[in-house]
């Protein structure tokens, strides 16, 4: 009889441990649903973390097919955090609360002004810069300002457009050879000529030796003759010594760049 009674009661104390730690488990336990705000509808697999103060994650998991979750949380102090691509993230407070459905937004957006800046560059014949930056003696000349204007070639039409370069026919036959000069007439060299670059190759005036200097015309001796002004984009003229450094001796009469 007494070992029945002891029986008896060690059955009872293990039966009040059991219902125990059941309470303190689904005391631990929170659970809800999340919805669409505009709408009312369940969202599907939206993250649910439980977060300490520092933001931490402690326990994590999702929402299922029917927007309902069950999460075992660690302290009632932390924050549950619904996160939802779309959506704004929400934090909810547990406290006390076992139930805790959740409302989500969505995310608004609102792009900010785009701002295109665009700036003047100018070709020194290795790259292009702004024009404000530029510290050396160039002038560039757009071929939309030969519009409307019959030459036979390149350096007739840019006689009197650039300051500092001088254009000299040497005949008044039409299409014949230009004498040009950038900043004066003397030079070291035995041509005072300017170096002609055009899409950054040098043009060089190409004589065959059965060219035959004592019976040719003006036109044969016309530089830019073969050049059409009509193929032109823009040309720039180099003027001192910071800009026309990179053609070396060549370049030392200035430089006529031609793109």
């Amino acid at each position: 009889m007494n070992k029945l009674k002891k029986y008896g009661i060690l059955m009872l104390l293990m039966l009040s441990v059991n219902v125990l730690a059941l309470a303190q488990n689904n005391a631990n336990v929170v659970r809800g649903q999340v919805t669409d705000k505009a709408t009312g509808e369940t969202l599907i697999s939206v993250t649910v973390t439980e977060v300490d103060p520092s933001n931490r994650i402690v326990n994590v998991t999702i929402t299922n097919y029917d927007g309902e979750y069950v999460l075992q949380i660690s302290d009632p102090k932390n924050k549950l955090r619904f996160k939802y691509i779309g959506f704004e993230t929400l934090d909810l407070e547990i406290g006390n609360k076992r139930v805790i459905n959740a409302v989500m937004s969505e995310q608004t957006l609102t792009l900010k002004d785009a701002v295109i800046t665009a700036k003047v560059t100018t070709s020194t014949g290795t790259f292009n810069i702004p024009q404000r930056e530029v510290s050396m003696a160039m002038q560039k000349i757009s071929a939309e300002e030969f519009d409307g204007i019959q030459v036979a070639s390149i350096d007739d039409a840019l006689q009197g457009r650039i300051a500092g370069l001088d254009i000299v026919n040497v005949s008044g036959e039409p299409g014949s050879g230009m004498s040009m000069r950038v900043r004066g007439t003397t030079s070291i060299n035995a041509n005072t000529e300017p170096l002609i670059v055009i899409n950054d190759i040098p043009f060089e005036t190409e004589i065959d030796d059965s060219f035959d200097f004592a019976t040719a015309n003006e036109e044969q001796y016309a530089q830019l003759i073969n050049v059409n002004p009509d193929d032109i984009e823009s040309i720039t003229v180099l003027k001192d010594a910071a800009s026309t450094a990179m053609w070396g001796a060549k370049g030392a009469n200035g430089v006529l760049m031609i793109t």
